[in-house]
């Protein structure tokens, strides 16, 4: 049976820009056994499958071209995107809201539309992270990055090891340029301490960025991303709040902020994110942002 689905590029209102997404609205026709062929054919970082549970509820699978994902952001902006533009999901008022089952949690996402058509969605996370001050020296970093000693920033934030459902090792640098400069060394990174932590990927962010727009650039690295990848963060947002609000000078309270990935030539993405931090709580996060449809396909089997 042919099954029609939808692709998308997310965090962006530009095509060919942000994060590609592909989305099955209505998976209930594929086998298991072929989710997972699907992905790697179409080897995109996401394929999502929806089932339909009500008019506002879906169940929501998460393939990357090796296996299934338990979580990622991405998804839930592409998903509802696709499901108002087909008319599964309908729009009621300013906001109407959606909830997807995920396997590791269920998540609910507003959606609105402008008077263009565009469509914004945001949705909101519980972290508690954990937060580990051990981590490998400046010198060791440095090394294993490709980058100057003197390029890491300590000046407002601390390299910590944070954990907000994903664990990732995050550390400033001083400029956005520092993070587009760094490449991972697979080898220096086998002769330092990093590969006993929990975590294996790098989150490497400034608060200096080139682009009116956003408050902090971002990039991940580590050995099992391509040395030419620029993998989407929004599954790293929760713990890039969780590590936000472990420094002391960030207090109690509302923030607001965006934080970019890639660049104006290679596949930009901008996330909009609301944090609250509330002592002995955990962090709340909104996370939104907009979405492109790039194109309508047909899978002839499955």
């Amino acid at each position: 049976m042919n099954s029609t689905y939808y692709t998308l590029d997310v965090f962006t209102d530009v095509t060919f820009h942000g994060a590609q997404v592909a989305v099955f609205p209505q998976a209930e026709t594929l086998a298991e056994e072929s989710l997972l062929r699907i992905a790697s054919e179409l080897n995109l970082s996401e394929t999502v499958f929806i089932y339909p549970i009500d008019s506002n509820t879906f169940k929501m699978r998460i393939f990357s071209p090796t296996g299934e994902i338990d979580f990622a952001g991405h998804p839930i902006l592409a998903a509802a995107h696709v499901l108002a533009e087909t008319g599964q999901l309908s729009l009621d008022g300013d906001y109407t809201s959606i909830t997807f089952k995920q396997n590791k949690q269920d998540v609910t996402a507003n959606i609105s539309v402008n008077e263009k058509g565009a469509k914004f969605v945001q949705f909101t996370l519980q972290s508690d992270p954990v937060v580990d001050r051990y981590t490998p020296p400046s010198s060791e970093l440095s090394k294993l990055l490709s980058i100057d000693e003197s390029d890491i920033d300590h000046t407002n934030y601390h390299t910590r090891l944070v954990s907000g459902g994903l664990p990732y090792l995050v550390v400033p640098v001083k400029s956005q340029q520092a993070v587009r400069k760094a490449r991972f060394d697979i080898k220096a990174w086998s002769q330092s301490s990093a590969p006993a932590m929990a975590a294996q990927e790098i989150l490497l962010f400034s608060p200096k960025t080139n682009s009116a727009d956003s408050n902090f650039h971002a990039r991940l690295l580590g050995p099992n991303i391509g040395f030419n990848e620029d993998p989407p963060i929004g599954s790293a947002m929760p713990t890039f709040a969780g590590y936000l609000a472990s420094h002391d000078h960030i207090r109690e309270g509302t923030y607001s902020f965006a934080i970019d990935r890639g660049t104006t030539d290679k596949r930009r993405s901008l996330l909009h994110i609301e944090m609250d931090k509330h002592a002995s709580r955990p962090v709340t996060l909104r996370v939104g942002g907009d979405s492109v449809l790039v194109s309508k396909c047909e899978l002839f089997s499955a």
